[in-house]
């Protein structure tokens, strides 16, 4: 179990214990920073309770080349993946290495996109889905030229097939709102788990919880209170105070801390087959693939604090900002923004450049507005410009950027 979890050695070995005696619980809530492991992690588990044998790693049985694949229909995933980066990193892999490690990385990078688009989860007179479908039916058709089994094609064959997967993907993540998980998602999710699977568990996936619409949470509260015997409830969150106390109190916690550094790079070389040294860490090894460096959002931090705390300088962004956030990058770019901010604040806290109290105020203002962005689709700009204000309100007495 979990040989594919690179580093999580704690959190794997409890798993697992728990996996081999059939105690793993019925809600649970994996929580743990960006790049951790935490979906990857989910998506194994979900492999050990739908085993129709022992769960062991190579297991062979139906059940488990299905959930190799990621199409095994007893297991069902909603909420936002960044997808928009992980397919195009997953081709590049395979590209590199057309090994039968790289073919399973590509197809599940796609498959995470394409498995929040299915009627178990839509409403099947929704028109959004109806177009979807035609979607993820094309890319699907795509895919057959990479199933496992079947002889890869040549090089430039095999590119034009991820470039045209990756527009129709692009597309499709674009068509909806697939970032939230909505009250309609919700009770059919219910009515899913409801359903008996003849020699069978269930597992639901929900990524990124905490941005469910709050009457998406009360829907999921009364599953969580009453879970059908061979469901699996798995949510999983970078930000596990954004989680009501009543949701926190019926999930059995998981911490998955940030990797150590060397963990990380070996995700980066033995997982995305990138040898090229070019990136110490996960975080900006997605950076890249949105043209975006760690040296950029460190500049647009850092001239975000300079305008807000200016009194003399206009709100507006300044130019170092948009070339950062734009649309064509989505919130991902402005939330990835968001937390640079948040690491410039915590390293002004620990130096005592200002008042302590200024400072969490500021820090508690960027976390409301990272919610306005992810949760209540605000436009990037406006909750910048509604953030510069507030932290205008209260100035800085120090060097905080000293």
């Amino acid at each position: 179990m979990f040989e594919n979890i690179i580093g999580q050695r704690p959190v794997v070995a409890a798993l697992s214990a728990e996996l081999a005696a059939g105690a793993f619980p019925r809600a649970s809530l994996f929580v743990g920073p960006p790049f951790a492991g935490k979906l990857s992690t989910a998506l194994e588990a979900a492999r050990v309770l739908t085993c129709a044998a022992d769960g062991a790693w190579g297991c062979e049985c139906p059940a488990c080349r299905q959930q190799r694949e990621l199409v095994h229909p007893y297991t069902v995933m909603l909420g936002w993946r960044y997808a928009d980066v992980e397919i195009p990193a997953s081709a590049a892999a395979l590209q590199a290495n057309r090994g039968t490690a790289a073919r399973y990385l590509y197809l599940r990078a796609v498959r995470k996109l394409l498995r929040r688009f299915e009627p178990a989860v839509w409403d099947a007179d929704d028109a959004r889905l109806r177009a979807a479908q035609e979607k993820t039916a094309q890319v699907e058709e795509l895919l057959e030229a990479i199933a496992p089994g079947r002889d890869l094609p040549p090089a430039e064959e095999l590119a034009t097939v991820t470039e045209r997967a990756d527009v129709l993907c692009r597309e499709l993540a674009q068509s909806v709102r697939s970032d939230l998980v909505t009250i309609g998602q919700v009770r059919l999710l219910s009515a899913w788990a409801r359903v008996t699977a003849p020699g069978s568990r269930k597992v639901a996936i929900v990524e990124n919880a905490d941005r469910m619409q709050e009457s998406a949470r009360n829907a999921l509260l009364k599953l969580l209170e009453e879970p059908p015997e061979q469901v699996h409830l798995v949510l999983i969150t970078t930000r596990r105070s954004s989680l009501t106390p009543t949701i926190l109190s019926r999930l059995r916690p998981y911490l998955f801390p940030g990797r150590s550094p060397e963990d990380e790079r070996e995700v980066i070389v033995r997982i995305f087959r990138d040898e090229s040294a070019r990136f110490t860490d996960l975080r900006g090894f997605f950076l890249a693939w949105r043209e975006i460096s760690p040296e950029q959002l460190a500049a647009a931090a850092r001239s975000f604090l300079d305008r807000a705390l200016d009194p003399e300088a206009g709100l507006e962004l300044p130019d170092v900002i948009s070339a950062v956030v734009d649309r064509t990058r989505g919130r991902e770019a402005a939330i990835a923004f968001l937390e640079e901010l948040s690491t410039t604040l915590r390293a002004a806290l620990r130096g005592g450049g200002a008042g302590v109290d200024l400072l969490e105020g500021w820090a508690g203002a960027v976390r409301e507005c990272h919610s306005r962005i992810a949760t209540l689709n605000v436009a990037p700009a406006t909750a910048f410009l509604a953030l510069a204000a507030r932290m205008r309100e209260r100035p800085a007495r120090g060097g905080l950027l000293e």
